[in-house]
Order: C-alpha cells, then structure tokens, then sequence
C-alpha cells in the first residue's frame, strides 16, 4: 500500500525523502515523518496467544508499576468511562481507576482474552462509527503511528469525549536525539509497523485541526523512552533488532546470536550510567525518544 502525497498533510508543502532513509519522506516545517510504501500491518493470533516465556513472567510485576504511572496522566478526578484505543490485551485496562472500561481493539483474539478478564471490548470500526459514548479519557498509547488514517481516530476521539475530557497520547519522537544518533538502529523506528512518526509540534498540528489543545507534554517516560534508549544502543552495537523486546514479548521468536546476549548484558550493566545520561539528556532537552501529550 502506498500513502499517495509527497506533500504535507499538515502544511501542505513539498517534502523529501529522509537522508539515508529513502522510504520515508519527512516535513521538516512540521517535523512530520511517514513512510512511503508499507504491508498494511497484521496481528495475528500468535501475537497476542504465544506462549508466555519465563523472561516475560519476571517482567510482569514491573510492567504493572509501568501501567500504574501510565493512569497518572489522568485527571484525579471521578472517572465514568475510559477508553483505550489499541488496548492489547487489556493488560493496561486492568490497572485503570474507572467506572466502565473500554478496549478498542482490531485483534480478534485480543478482544477475546479482554473479554474473558471481564473488560469491555469494541472493534475499531464500531469507535469510528459509533454514537458519541462520552468518555472522561481516551487514551492512545503507542498506537497512532501504527495507524493507517490516524486522523479519523482523532476525530472519532473528538466526538466521544465528555466537554473537558482528557485525551492521552503517546508515540515516538522523530525529532529526538536517539533518532539523530541511531537512524536505522533507533527502537522506535520499527518500518514494519510504524507507519508514522510525530514530533511534540507536528502532533499539537493535528491536534489543533480536530479541536484539541494540548495542556502538558512529558518527556520522562520509564517505560518507553528509558527502555527505547537501551535497546537502542544495544541495536547500534549488536546490529541486531530489539532483542530485548523480543525476549520479553510473549509469542515472538527467541533466536539470539553471542553478540546480542554480550551486548545485552554490557548495556545492562557496564554501560547502564551512559543509558541513563542519555535518557536523562533527552528528557532535559525535550528531545526524548518518546513523549506523551495530555490534551482536552
């Protein structure tokens, strides 16, 4: 499939391809990138049912603290209904202070397994079309760059939130010292699925064109901008691809060479103070790997 414009969709102005990145054009005005040709994305049911490895169950108890920060972006406020579009799982969900929780979810088999934890589920197509479902806060964690026509998804957004809502977006930064320095080795990058890559000021953009106004951005994420800036390196130094993503993941493919276990355990350890420096030196910056915007 191909995104058919060499222009804009924000400014409308001529864009080029990203230097050593042919297959992406990039609008450096609104520092919006996207890619030119892509498979559109599938998740099938291995990646939500494979088998949990060892690796990903010691990994639980961390994730749970990650998921409680993520509800921290909320309003402490009474909460009728959050929505979480992409919500997996629904692993996150489970950790939400709400009333009614909703899990937008295009996986079949993930809808399910939401479904048998006793969260409520909905089809991307039904969010998009649905009846206004006034929601206190939906929430887009690491989703919008995976999406084909993420303007509709904003729309839709715009339509099911209470007056005063709060909308929770996270994504990667393009316009980060980690894509700077790592181009093609940047975690973030990922072409087979990331189809679009914002910056704080190209997201406020499209924000502002569908009614919104950003409150605050973050640029201090644990969970994704610390963890990309470790796999980052580890990428740059093994050659290898999110190796460490992938041995946590449940379902993916454990096939590692010496060099990514060496370079895991260096990184891990050795080289943990230049990770944090540089996770920390994003987040002073505002050039973080990753940010979240909170708007109403």
């Amino acid at each position: 499939m191909t995104i058919d414009h060499w222009r804009c969709p924000l400014c409308k102005k001529k864009v080029s391809t990203l230097a050593d990145l042919p297959n992406y054009l990039y609008c450096p005005t609104c520092q919006l990138a996207w890619i030119k040709h892509f498979k559109k994305p599938t998740y099938d049911d291995t990646y939500y049912k494979g088998v949990s490895s060892i690796a990903s169950k010691l990994f639980s108890p961390i994730a749970a603290i990650l998921y409680r920060l993520r509800t921290g972006f909320a309003p402490a406020t009474h909460i009728r209904l959050w929505i979480d579009v992409g919500a997996g799982d629904g692993e996150f969900l489970k950790h939400v202070h709400a009333d009614r929780k909703l899990g937008v979810e295009i996986s079949d088999s993930a809808r399910y397994i939401m479904e048998e934890s006793g969260i409520e589920t909905m089809t991307e197509r039904t969010f998009l079309s649905s009846y206004p479902l006034a929601a206190d806060v939906i929430s887009f964690w690491h989703v919008l760059e995976h999406l084909e026509n993420p303007q509709v998804y904003l729309k839709a957004a715009r339509k099911h939130l209470v007056r005063g809502g709060t909308l929770i977006i996270g994504v990667p930064n393009i316009d980060s010292l980690e894509f700077q320095i790592f181009r093609n080795h940047w975690f973030h990058l990922v072409p087979n699925f990331h189809l679009w890559h914002y910056s704080p000021r190209s997201l406020e953009r499209f924000l502002i064109k569908y009614g919104f106004i950003i409150r605050a951005v973050d640029y201090w994420s644990i969970e994704h901008h610390l963890t990309g800036v470790l796999q980052s390196f580890i990428n740059k130094s093994a050659g290898s691809d999110a190796v460490l993503h992938r041995f946590i993941k449940r379902g993916h493919s454990h096939i590692f060479h010496p060099s990514d276990v060496f370079w895991s355990i260096f990184w891990l350890t050795i080289g943990a103070p230049v990770v944090i420096l540089f996770w920390l030196l994003g987040a002073l910056t505002h050039k973080s790997g990753t940010f979240v915007a909170i708007a109403q």
